[in-house]
């Protein structure tokens, strides 16, 4: 039987479902811009998601982890997760930030 979550653990759920959809949409946007524009397959099969809370998951055809960035002709491949190492850090925090900020709302002045 599932466990039932406390309203503080519902709230920051929902932040972090927020934040994750606003880093998917950052993501998803970058890596379309910088992917290599062969046939466009590449650019048109890039998603992503939120399932069910707290999970962010992106997609690509396979292939596009071999690829170059559009323009580059050496260096990382795959720019779906270019993109994903370059926003993640930066979108941890401000989770964290709005985490800390709700749980300490009732308890500051």
């Amino acid at each position: 039987m599932a466990k039932r979550r406390s309203k503080v653990q519902i709230d920051a759920d929902q932040i972090i479902k927020k934040r994750l959809n606003e880093l998917g949409e950052k993501i998803y946007n970058q890596a379309v811009r910088t992917s290599r524009r062969d046939t466009g397959v590449l650019q048109d099969t890039q998603n992503y998601r939120v399932k069910p809370d707290t999970t962010l998951t992106m997609a690509q055809v396979f292939y596009g982890k071999f690829n170059y960035p559009a323009g580059v002709t050496s260096g990382p491949k795959n720019a779906l997760m270019i993109s994903v190492l370059e926003h993640i850090p930066e979108t941890t925090k401000i989770i964290v930030t709005d985490i800390t900020d709700e749980l300490l709302k009732n308890y500051t002045r």
